[in-house]
C-alpha cells in the first residue's frame, strides 16, 4: 500500500486488539462525545432563550429524528461492512465495487427517505400524539429537519466509508468544526434573530451541510485509491443483494430499537408538557453517558470485518473482551456523576426550575445507568456478530427491545405514568442481554477458531 493511503488507514488485522480499539474508537468517542455536548447545548440554548415550551416542541419529536439518524447511520455502516471485509482480505477488485454501490445506494436512499418521511409528517405527529399547543412548533421545526435529512444521510456516509478503512480521526474533525458551527448558528438563530425553534432546525441543517461539502473534497483528494469507474457499477445482482441485506440488517436493528423509542414518545407526549421536559433531559444526559456504545460498536463491527474477512478469528474474541472493559470502566465515571451531582447538571441543561421536571429527569437516571452493563454487553454482541454476518440474532434483539417497549407504551404507561418509562428500557435491556449472551453459544466455535458453526 502506497504511502499516501497508509497515512489514511488503519489495519485492524494486525497488532494488540485493546490498543486498536482504543486507537480506532477513542475518536469515535470523543467524535459521539461531541455530539452529546452539542444535543446538551441546544437543549440548554432552547430552554435559557425560549423557555420549557420550546423544548417540548423540540422534545416532542426528538424520537422519530433520533429514529431517522440511527437509521442512516446503520444503513451506511452496514454498506462499509463489505468495504471493510474486503480491505482487510486484501481484495481491491471487490473493495472498490462495494465502495461504488454504497455510494449509488447511500445517495439514493437519502432522498427517498426525506421525501417520505415530508410526505407523512403531519401523520407522524397525530401518531405522537403530540399535544395540540405545540404542534405548530413541532411541525415547523420537524418540516426543517426532515428536509435536511439528505445531508444527514451524506455525512453519515462519508464517515463509515472513512472508518471501514481505519480512518476515525477526519470524521471527528468533520463533527468538531460541524458541532461548534451549529452552537453559534444557535444561538444567533434563536438568540439575536428570535427565530424560535424554527432558527434550531436551520442552524442544524446548514451546519451539516458545510461538513458534507468538506467531506466530499476530503474523500476526492484523499481516497483516490478508493475510486471507482463504469466497470464497477456491473457488479452482479448477487454482490449488490448482500450489500442491500447488509445494509438494512444494520439500519433495522437500529430502526427497531429507535422506533420502539418513538412508540414510547408517543406515550409520553400524552402525559403531559412537564414530563416530556424532563424526558428530554434525562435522555440528553442518557445518551451521554451510552455514547461509549455507539463508538464502541462501531470499533467492534470493523475490527470483527476485517478480522473476519481476513480469517482471523481468533482475535474477535479478545477485541469484544476489550471493548466490554472499555465500557466498563466509563460506566464508573457515569455513576459517579448520577449519583451525586444530576440535579445540577440537569437544571443546568434544561434551564428549567420546575422540581417535577428535574426529580423526574433524575428518577429516570438514577434508574437507568445502573443498568449500562448489560446493555454494553448487548451493544457490543450485536455488532461483532453484524460483523461476522450472522444479523439474525441481533434483529431478534432489536425486535425484542421494540416489543417491550411497545407493551410499556400502550399499556404500562397509561396506567403506572413516568414511573413506567423510567423502568422501560433497563427492562429491555436485561432481556435481550440474556437472548444475545445466551444464542452467541452458537457461534463459539467460530468466534475461537473461526469454523462455521
Amino acid at each position: 500500500m502506497k504511502s499516501e493511503e497508509k497515512r489514511n488507514v488503519l489495519n485492524m488485522t494486525e497488532g494488540n486488539p485493546l490498543r486498536l480499539l482504543l486507537t480506532f474508537g477513542i475518536p469515535l468517542f470523543l467524535g459521539n462525545l461531541l455530539q452529546q455536548f452539542y444535543n446538551l447545548a441546544d437543549t440548554a440554548i432552547a430552554g435559557h432563550i425560549l423557555g420549557d415550551v420550546a423544548i417540548s416542541e423540540i422534545g416532542a419529536t426528538s424520537a422519530l429524528y433520533g429514529l431517522i439518524i440511527n437509521f442512516a447511520f446503520g444503513l451506511n455502516n452496514g454498506f462499509a461492512l463489505s468495504v471493510s471485509r474486503n480491505f482487510g482480505a486484501g481484495n481491491r477488485e471487490e473493495l472498490k465495487k462495494a465502495v461504488c454501490w454504497m455510494s449509488l445506494l447511500s445517495f439514493a436512499l437519502a432522498f427517498a427517505l426525506s421525501a417520505f418521511f415530508l410526505l407523512f409528517r403531519h401523520h407522524l405527529l397525530r401518531a405522537l400524539q403530540v399535544p395540540s399547543d405545540i404542534i405548530p412548533g413541532a411541525l415547523e421545526y420537524l418540516t426543517i429537519i426532515l428536509a435536511g435529512i439528505p445531508f444527514t444521510m451524506i455525512y453519515n456516509y462519508e464517515s463509515s466509508l472513512m472508518q471501514s478503512v481505519g480512518n476515525s480521526v477526519t470524521p471527528l474533525l468533520l463533527l468538531s468544526f460541524s458541532t461548534v458551527l451549529n452552537i453559534f448558528l444557535d444561538i444567533f438563530f434563536m438568540g439575536q434573530l428570535d427565530m424560535g425553534v424554527r432558527g434550531a432546525a436551520i442552524a442544524t441543517v446548514f451546519s451539516q451541510a458545510v461538513a458534507v461539502i468538506i467531506g466530499l473534497f476530503y474523500l476526492v483528494r484523499h481516497y483516490a485509491w478508493l475510486s471507482f469507474g463504469k466497470n464497477e457499477f456491473r457488479a452482479g445482482f448477487a454482490f449488490v443483494r448482500r450489500m442491500l441485506a447488509q445494509g438494512f440488517s444494520m439500519a433495522l436493528m437500529s430502526a427497531i430499537y429507535n422506533l420502539g423509542s418513538v412508540i414510547l414518545q408517543g406515550s409520553i407526549n400524552a402525559l403531559g408538557q412537564v414530563y416530556i421536559a424532563a424526558h428530554v433531559g434525562s435522555r440528553r444526559i442518557a445518551e451521554f453517558f451510552f455514547t461509549p456504545g455507539v463508538a464502541i460498536g462501531s470499533a467492534v463491527a470493523t475490527f470483527t470485518s476485517q478480522n473476519y474477512g481476513a480469517h482471523k478469528n481468533e482475535r474477535i474474541k479478545a477485541g469484544i473482551g476489550s471493548a466490554i472493559l472499555i465500557y466498563f470502566i466509563w460506566w464508573i465515571f457515569a455513576m459517579i456523576i448520577t449519583f451525586t451531582a444530576v440535579e445540577d447538571v440537569l437544571a443546568v441543561i434544561t434551564g428549567s426550575d420546575n422540581p417535577d421536571v428535574i426529580g423526574w429527569a433524575a428518577r429516570y437516571l438514577r434508574i437507568s445507568v445502573p443498568l449500562i452493563p448489560p446493555m454494553s454487553v448487548l451493544v457490543i454482541l450485536r455488532n461483532a456478530l453484524q460483523g461476522m454476518t450472522h444479523p439474525i440474532l441481533p434483529l431478534t434483539c432489536s425486535a425484542l427491545e421494540l416489543s417491550g417497549k411497545a407493551v410499556f407504551a400502550l399499556f404500562i404507561v397509561p396506567l403506572y405514568g413516568y414511573a413506567a418509562v423510567c423502568i422501560c428500557e433497563p427492562s429491555t435491556w436485561i432481556i435481550c442481554f440474556m437472548v444475545i449472551t445466551l444464542g452467541s453459544l452458537r457461534y463459539r466455535k467460530e468466534f475461537l477458531k473461526g469454523e462455521a458453526s
